[in-house]
This record gives structure tokens, sequence and C-alpha cells, in this order.
């Protein structure tokens, strides 16, 4: 028996195993990186749904509602309580925006979530509580919501 033929066997054996064993983990990762994707998609989904879900009591829609009029006309208590509902909003949309820079949120939910986002921050009572609290946001997403012009909305 040829010793050097069983040696060169067992090499191509070996690296045959290396290359399915690589081609395995990277096809695994592909899946993980998908599912990843799917969960962050899904976590600012729910994020946004528990968000929007506050005005379903009729005193945080009324308090909404009387903002939209001037926030001068509010009691103090009701400013920061209305401040705060604002801030949750843009937690959520900070959080989009990040995502989608990171290649987490597709171009299509992402379009979506940008649109409705440039008809909230339109409104004078949201530029207000923006203008408040931006200092407290990721620089990228600062840069964003101030690029956005009212009727000339583009997605960068």
């Amino acid at each position: 028996m040829n010793w050097e033929a069983v040696g060169a066997i067992g090499e191509t054996i070996g690296a045959l195993a290396v290359v399915i064993s690589l081609l395995y983990v990277a096809r695994q990762l592909k899946i993980q990186n998908k599912e990843s994707k799917i969960a962050s998609q899904h976590d600012v989904t729910v994020a946004f749904r528990d968000a929007v879900s506050v005005v379903k009591d009729r005193d945080v829609a009324d308090l909404i509602v009387r903002g939209r009029d001037g926030v001068e006309q509010l009691t103090d208590s009701e400013r920061v309580q209305l401040l705060g509902l604002h801030q949750m909003l843009f937690r959520v949309y900070e959080e989009a925006h990040y995502q989608f820079q990171e290649g987490r949120l597709e171009q299509s939910m992402w379009e979506g979530m940008a649109a409705q986002f440039r008809d909230y921050v339109a409104a004078k009572e949201i530029q207000n509580s923006w203008s408040l609290r931006k200092h407290t946001y990721r620089r990228e997403f600062v840069e964003f919501v101030d690029s956005i012009e009212p009727g000339q909305y583009r997605i960068k």
C-alpha cells in the first residue's frame, strides 16, 4: 500500500470537510442575520404600536388635542405630560432610524415610518417639543429630523 497516496487522500478528505463546514457556517450566519433583521423590525413595530396606543385613553387624547391649539393654555403638569408623550414617539422613531441605518430595517418599512414621521413633526407643538429636547438624541437622528423640510421630504 502506498502511504503517500493514503496521506494525499486523507488530506483531500480533510480539506473537503473544512470546505463543507465553512459552507454550513456561512448558511447558518445568513439565516441568523435574516432572523435578527425580522426580530428588529418586529421590535420597532411593537414599540410604535405601544407608543401610539396611549391615545386610547380619553384624557390623553384630550390633552393632545388641546396641546395642538397651543401649549400656552395647558397647565405646567399637562405640558410635562405632553412633552413626555412626544419624547416617547421620538424615541421610537430614533430607534427605527438607527435600525434602518444599521441595515436591520427594510427600506419599504422605513419609508412608511419616515413618511408618517414627516407628518408628525410638521405640527407646531411637536416642533416645540423637539426644540426643547433634541439635544438628548443621537447626532445622526438630530441631523435626520432637522433635514426634514415640510412638503419636500426625502429619505437619506
